[in-house]
């Protein structure tokens, strides 16, 4: 048997070439491999790991070394400082859309009020579960085409205690749904099918949450034909784009006031916040 921080300091050698944090990323493998909390594996690199506790490190190991992103490889990332399941059929949470929940706390910032929040393309829930774990009065549903990911975001409802506040529908965008709410959300998927993506993400996250069309843009076009029917004029968006989308975006919801552009912390346009003064009629 071999101690725990020689087999750490020898993985996090073969990962720094792919890795910005390797000793994090073995620490987290460790971590999953060993079923224990990562400052367990901080605090105790002296344990001797069993034989096949090395070996199933080392597949882990050889799964990122193949660029396999670290969330799908353990099935969490952290968003919004809340645990989140992923798998291969959900998209990985971004720390860039976290500018999401930012702005909405920043436009409602009584966390005490009852919204209606809808979370369009909800991927593992992690927009919709953040949102209303901020406001604990409020509730919400989140959409999205993929049954699979529609479970995971209900798994993911259940471990942070949010069942009872957030439900999951299989939908394309809006379609399957009647009423009103006062926040829509959306990161929907923005990608050209001609641009070109890192391994970690066009080989690891799914199709169907990245590529929108030729130009991108096709979701934006689905989104802003049905939200006029999921509004009324207190109701805000806040819609995530991508680089470089922001004036098409812009164009494609023109019936809309746009209220505000934030950025993300590298300082790109990231969220597009809209309300309307009076109802929209949208070009077909």
């Amino acid at each position: 048997m071999k101690s725990l921080k020689i087999i750490l300091d020898k993985a996090a050698q073969r990962l720094v070439s792919i890795a910005q944090n390797p000793q994090r990323e073995v620490r987290l493998l460790a971590a999953h491999v060993l079923r224990t909390a990562y400052e367990d594996i901080y605090f105790g690199e002296d344990r001797l790991l069993k034989d096949e506790e090395e070996s199933h490190f080392n597949a882990l190991l050889d799964r990122r070394l193949k660029h396999e992103p670290l969330s799908k490889i353990i099935e969490f990332r952290e968003f919004w400082s809340l645990p989140f399941r992923v798998t291969a059929d959900t998209l990985d949470p971004r720390p860039d859309s976290e500018t999401l929940i930012e702005a909405v706390l920043a436009h409602y910032p009584n966390k005490e009020q009852c919204l209606r929040i809808l979370d369009l393309g909800t991927g593992t829930g992690c927009l919709l579960l953040s949102l209303i774990h901020e406001y604990p009065n409020s509730w919400g549903i989140g959409i999205d085409s993929s049954e699979a990911a529609t479970y995971i975001a209900q798994e993911n409802a259940f471990r942070l205690h949010l069942e009872e506040r957030a439900k999951f529908i299989v939908g394309e965008w809006g379609n399957a749904l009647s009423g009103c709410f006062d926040i829509i959300v959306s990161n929907p998927p923005y990608i050209s099918h001609t641009e070109l993506l890192p391994t970690e993400v066009a080989e690891y996250d799914p199709d169907l949450a990245l590529y929108a069309g030729k130009d991108g843009l096709d979701s934006y076009h689905a989104l802003a034909k049905q939200i006029p029917n999921l509004i009324t004029l207190e109701s805000k968006i806040f819609l995530e784009i991508g680089e470089g989308q922001i004036n098409s975006v812009k164009s494609i919801f023109s019936p809309y006031i746009l209220l505000q552009t934030k950025q993300d912390l590298a300082d790109k346009n990231r969220c597009l916040i809209f309300c309307m003064e009076t109802m929209p009629v949208v070009r077909a």
